[in-house]
């Protein structure tokens, strides 16, 4: 493959390169909402092969960089979009040294002739934990491409490479990226009304019948050096004047440094009085205390905001989930195995009464409605142990006060973290009373999983 010969190609077209994509609007924006889903707004992004820049508006970056090929497309890119930056460079040969939150690549690796010295550039420019974005074209589709080029049906295109998700992932794995997301996407690339919508969603939830689709793309970020954290513990509580103490006695020192931020959720009994710096030396204890009760989720967002960590967990303070478990989750993190660890109580055989049968059934059900939406398994939902890096938190949003492990969640499949999931052992709460209510809490949390179904299925993004 002649990169002056590509160059070429791409000049000639750049005059009708929009008019082309109008044509197959249906295709591109499939596209662009797929990066709106990956891409949250304000992120500093690099677009290699950028063409007149669409996509790299459409993700409304906060420094949006686009390198193309093509002196000409990069000509009508800088009329389009004069608030972003354009320059002529290819991904073998980049012209830059700054570093970016998410580098993407679409349908580019189909024209490179050297993919690989692509991918070593793309991991020399991505910050420590950014991330690359690459969709291609199903090697499926190929004698289709050439009937339509026959018939004047498709943009014009010269000689082209032909790679699958597995080639990518190879050699994405030997350059010592982690992959994060991979699938198929767009069985029928053209609008029909209802029909299109709605076959192209159920194709690509079909094992055999998805690897037809149109749109491969795969999600990969560089794998992450061990390193030493801090470590925020949140300890969100009403009413647990019976078990705080012994909660904090047995909070081990973590990482570089441990706080423990207990947040009293509005209690009518003294556990806020309890709550004093002398029941562990190890670490660093703190109370917030507010009236009237909010829900575990706004106590939650409360602790997250104020922690000072770079890795923030949440402890429950019954202590069902035993203090001493918790370096296990900063072990993860600090190995670059996990950006988010997620603990889960159906591994281990649960002790007698620790979980009614009802709330038992309803985290099941729930387990398997998020693993469908996340399109990654998730066996127990509403574990109240988890962990996640405080840089990561901040691009989430904590809309359920009652509970908020859904927003969790949601927020860091939207945001491709690398999830893992951590068992743990699961006891019987030493004292009190559970706070979850089987039926209105259930109603509570079925709404927000329509939230995370609409954005992260639909792209429907807001705020």
């Amino acid at each position: 493959m002649d990169k002056s010969v590509i160059k070429e190609h791409f000049d000639s077209i750049a005059g009708k390169f929009d008019r082309y994509q109008r044509r197959h609007r249906y295709y591109h924006y499939a596209i662009s909402r797929l990066c709106r889903i990956l891409i949250p707004r304000g992120e500093r992004v690099l677009e290699i092969g950028c063409a007149t820049g669409d996509l790299l508006n459409q993700v409304e970056p906060a420094e949006g960089i686009g390198l193309d090929l093509s002196p000409n497309m990069i000509e009508v890119a800088r009329e389009k979009y004069p608030g972003l930056k354009f320059a002529v460079g290819d991904a073998e040969d980049p012209p830059l040294e700054q570093h970016f939150d998410y580098i993407i690549m679409s349908n580019l690796l189909d024209y490179l002739p050297d993919i690989w010295l692509a991918m070593e550039n793309a991991r020399k420019m991505l910050d420590e934990d950014g991330k690359l974005v690459i969709t291609t074209i199903n090697p499926v589709w190929e004698p289709i491409f050439r009937l339509g080029q026959k018939l004047h049906l498709r943009t014009p295109d010269t000689v082209r490479n032909f790679v699958t998700n597995q080639d990518i992932v190879n050699l994405l794995e030997l350059h010592d990226f982690v992959i994060l997301k991979e699938g198929l996407q767009v069985f029928i690339p053209f609008y029909i009304p209802l029909l299109s919508p709605v076959i192209n969603f159920l194709v690509q939830e079909l094992p055999g019948l998805r690897q037809l689709c149109i749109m491969q793309y795969i999600v990969a970020k560089p794998k992450r050096a061990r390193q030493p954290w801090s470590c925020s513990v949140i300890v969100p509580c009403y009413n647990e004047g019976s078990n705080i103490q012994d909660c904090l006695r047995r909070i081990p020192r973590m990482g570089s440094f441990t706080e423990v931020i207990v947040v009293d959720d509005g209690s009518s009994d003294d556990t806020a009085a309890l709550v004093k710096a002398e029941l562990n030396p190890a670490v660093t204890i703190k109370l917030i205390s507010y009236q009237p009760n909010r829900g575990k989720g706004h106590a939650v967002r409360v602790g997250f905001d104020e922690a000072a960590g770079d890795v923030l967990m949440i402890l429950d303070a019954d202590m069902a989930v035993m203090p001493e478990e918790l370096p296990r989750f900063l072990q993860l993190m600090e190995d670059g195995v996990a950006d988010f660890v997620n603990g889960t109580r159906v591994i281990y055989p649960m002790e007698s009464k620790s979980m009614p049968v009802l709330n038992y059934f309803g985290n099941k059900c729930f387990s398997i409605i998020l693993s469908w939406i996340m399109r990654q398994r998730v066996s127990d939902t509403l574990c109240g142990t988890k962990a996640i890096f405080r840089k990561d938190y901040k691009k989430i949003r904590l809309r359920d006060a009652s509970w908020g492990d859904f927003d969790l969640l949601f927020g860091a499949a939207r945001l491709c973290l690398k999830m893992r999931e951590l068992p743990v052992h699961y006891k019987v709460r030493k004292a009190g009373e559970s706070k979850m209510k089987a039926f209105r809490h259930g109603w509570i949390l079925l709404r927000v999983c329509f939230k995370g179904f609409a954005e992260l299925r639909l792209g429907k993004i807001n705020g």
